[in-house]
């Protein structure tokens, strides 16, 4: 479903995103590095220190971004969530953690307005603070107190120019998207086509904030029940629309910060929290189905109780039962390195997809999966998941067989978790995590049981031989 609003189509799409692009990087960058370096010049020595010079540097790439809009400063997140221990310090240095949710803010006579024309009577139920709570590449949020009670808010609106900044790339894109499309003749280039409508769309979800809060409702219903380190604040639905969210406030320490280590806590504890917001977050996506399309570490609070608050719910995705448990399967068989497991899923999904692809097939074409598996074994280096997912359903693809929708979400989703969770904690195994969740996802069907009845015999071979 699309949510953008019905406009001609803009012929010049690409050429001005191109322009602006252009003019962002090179028009910021070039003039206000040098003024603002020049402004902090030590008289003494007419040099700046480094730390100052970094500082400086910082501002002016959150200034670009600013001025590039959502959907590149959603790209700089994701980054920023998978560098490593080394680069991430040098990031830390020129404040580039501001990212996650210090964007310059827009002026609090712009949010009355915006709150005057969304809910008229706000000003006789709520008394909402001037300066930003926070700002996020989107929206933008503020402190606000309920006049009767005394109950803390906090009130979300939609920065007009991040709005008009969002559509544009997104037409950008779909015109690029438009041009190729005639010549995308492969099945992983019309999947990919297809992912990136996908990824549009979703973007526009966020702008809606009246399905944010469904999001939100949706999500507290499937986790009622269950009792985990995880905490979604409700909302004030009396006070919601389209264009304005009321959520609770909830109070405590960004993971943010513990990331960038501007916070302290005990180790066991932070062991603990990078262990229980991985399962969590792995539970959402593969046994809920309704995951956070957006878990950067801005978008948690440690509270002092020991549970996570996770908000910004603008961004979601969601997997239907069968495909859940045909990416578990994937991740199952990836995690062991079990290429006959790996064939034994793509076997199924081509069955469900009515599709006969024979084994020997399948195996030639994840072949190519194996061998990068085996060259990054054979060069010592780690083999990333995220890669061998990525290539495993490429070969999906090839093979004619139907990939589930939302999984571009997911694989964004599951990036961003494994990122948070080692920064958190280092040390931290995703296989470990993971594997109980994937082996209740992936729950095996009648043909695996058969098929692990026949293997039952030389699997007792094999545990004997191992105990002699």
């Amino acid at each position: 479903m699309s949510y953008e609003m019905d406009r001609p189509p803009d012929l010049f799409a690409v050429s001005r995103e191109v322009i602006k692009v252009y003019w962002s990087i090179v028009g910021i960058g070039l003039i206000r590095i040098p003024l603002r370096a020049f402004k902090n010049i030590n008289s003494k020595s007419d040099l700046i220190s480094l730390d100052t010079f970094w500082q400086i540097f910082g501002a002016v790439v959150l200034d670009i971004f600013d001025s590039l809009g959502p959907i590149y400063g959603k790209g700089a997140q994701v980054i920023l969530s998978r560098m490593n221990e080394s680069t991430r310090q040098k990031a830390t240095r020129a404040n580039l953690d501001r990212i996650y949710g210090d964007w310059p803010p827009i002026p609090f006579a712009e949010v009355k307005k915006i709150l005057d024309k969304e809910i008229p009577d706000w000003k006789d139920k709520l008394e909402v603070e001037e300066n930003a709570l926070g700002v996020a590449s989107v929206a933008q949020v503020h402190l606000a107190k309920d006049k009767k009670d005394s109950k803390e808010w906090v009130i979300k609106v939609i920065k007009p120019q991040a709005r008009k900044r969002l559509h544009e790339t997104l037409n950008a894109i779909n015109q690029i998207i438009s041009i190729v499309e005639p010549f995308a003749l492969t099945k992983v280039s019309k999947r990919t086509l297809r992912e990136l409508r996908e990824m549009g769309d979703g973007f526009r979800s966020e702008l809606r904030l009246d399905l944010e809060r469904k999001n939100i409702e949706s999500i507290r219903a499937k986790i009622s029940t269950k009792k985990g380190v995880i905490y979604i604040p409700g909302t004030l639905d009396e006070l919601c629309n389209r264009n304005v969210l009321v959520v609770e406030r909830i109070r405590g320490v960004s993971l943010a910060d513990l990331v960038q280590n501007k916070a302290k806590i005990d180790e066991n504890i932070r062991k603990k929290l990078a262990k229980g917001v991985l399962k969590e977050m792995l539970v959402q996506i593969f046994e809920l189905g309704l995951f956070h399309g957006d878990p950067h570490a801005g978008n948690l609070i440690l509270m002092e109780d020991g549970t996570v608050g996770l908000f910004d719910w603008g961004l979601t995705g969601e997997l239907l039962e069968s495909d859940r448990k045909q990416i578990a399967g994937i991740l199952k068989a990836i995690m062991s390195m079990n290429m006959e497991m790996l064939i034994d899923v793509m076997e199924e999904m081509a069955a469900d997809s009515d599709k006969e692809i024979s084994r020997a097939r399948i195996k030639k074409e994840l072949n190519k999966v194996a061998r990068m598996v085996l060259k990054a074994k054979e060069s010592g280096e780690k083999v990333s998941m995220q890669k061998v997912l990525e290539s495993s359903l490429k070969a999906a693809s090839k093979l004619g067989i139907q990939v589930p929708d939302g999984l571009l979400m997911m694989a964004k989703s599951l990036l961003t978790v494994e990122g948070l969770a080692k920064g958190i904690d280092p040390r931290v195994s995703f296989k470990s995590i993971a594997a109980p969740v994937l082996f209740r996802a992936a729950r095996p069907s009648i043909r695996d049981v058969i098929k692990l009845t026949t293997k039952a015999p030389s699997l007792a071979m094999t545990l004997l031989r191992n105990r002699a």
